[in-house]
């Protein structure tokens, strides 16, 4: 029988290899959430694709025509506010759809000045509504 003799030194030890993390326009698939600048009101969103991607399409959405404006156009035309487009804060990252959109739901029923339609929360179940329901009178 032979010894075989091994170090506890090992370079992994000394030498860690980490990441920068993304900045926030670089994530994708997350829910976000973008704030208006004058009131209280707010707009949840997911997307599966970068941040900045998806907000650049609402940005542009202000340059359409009246018939294809989304909340966040109507509130802008409608109160003259502006939205803060620099500190747009992701509350959630979720690569399954399925899940990514159950937390968009549960995040807009969570809002007390909701943008979102009702028709973006109508496939939450309703046990869900029920206890966010009872947490936002806690």
């Amino acid at each position: 029988m032979r010894m075989a003799y091994f170090s506890l030194n090992k370079m992994h030890k000394y030498i860690r290899v980490h990441k920068d993390k993304l900045p926030r326009s670089s994530c994708s698939e997350v829910v976000y959430k973008v704030s208006c600048n004058d009131c209280e009101a707010s707009y949840v969103g997911q997307t599966g694709r970068q941040v900045h991607t998806r907000i650049a399409e609402h940005r542009n959405n202000f340059k359409k025509t009246s018939t294809e404006l989304s909340v966040l156009s109507e509130h802008r035309l409608q109160f003259n506010h502006d939205f803060d487009w620099e500190n747009i804060k992701i509350l959630d990252h979720e690569s399954f759809l399925n899940k990514r959109l159950i937390s968009e739901m549960i995040f807009i029923k969570r809002q007390k000045e909701s943008l979102n339609l009702q028709t973006d929360t109508e496939r939450l179940p309703m046990y869900y509504v029920n206890v966010i329901d009872r947490l936002k009178k806690i």
